[in-house]
């Protein structure tokens, strides 16, 4: 599966065989000279799950491992990474507006698949 949606310039989905996998970028810091590059694999359950919670009013998600959490509400989403082998390494990330639709979008198009792909 070759399915690749850019939400940012330091944030996108891929599409995989199991569902998709968000990928976030850092910036450049003392701690991390080339930044923190974030990978969070998502299951076709999970994405289903977290594109209902998008839809209500406040939205709070997160995955099994907690190596990303989704909280806010319908003007703006704060994304949490973790690495979960190096607590450390955290970062958060905020999408509003154009970014945030485009989010949606990849949750739903991303959970979709799975639906296509059965019938």
């Amino acid at each position: 599966m070759n399915t690749l949606i850019k939400i940012g310039s330091d944030l996108w989905f891929e599409g995989t065989y199991l569902g998709g996998t968000l990928h976030f970028q850092t910036e450049s810091s003392i701690e991390a000279p080339e930044g923190l590059h974030f990978q969070v694999g998502i299951s076709f359950n999970s994405l289903l799950e977290c594109y209902n919670r998008l839809g209500n009013s406040s939205i709070s998600w997160k995955i099994r491992d907690q190596s990303l959490t989704l909280f806010g509400d319908q003007e703006e989403l704060h994304l949490h990474f973790c690495n979960m082998e190096q607590p450390g390494q955290r970062a958060d990330h905020v999408v509003r507006g154009r970014e945030l639709k485009i989010f949606r979008y990849a949750i739903h198009a991303l959970a979709s698949h799975i639906t296509s792909l059965l019938n």
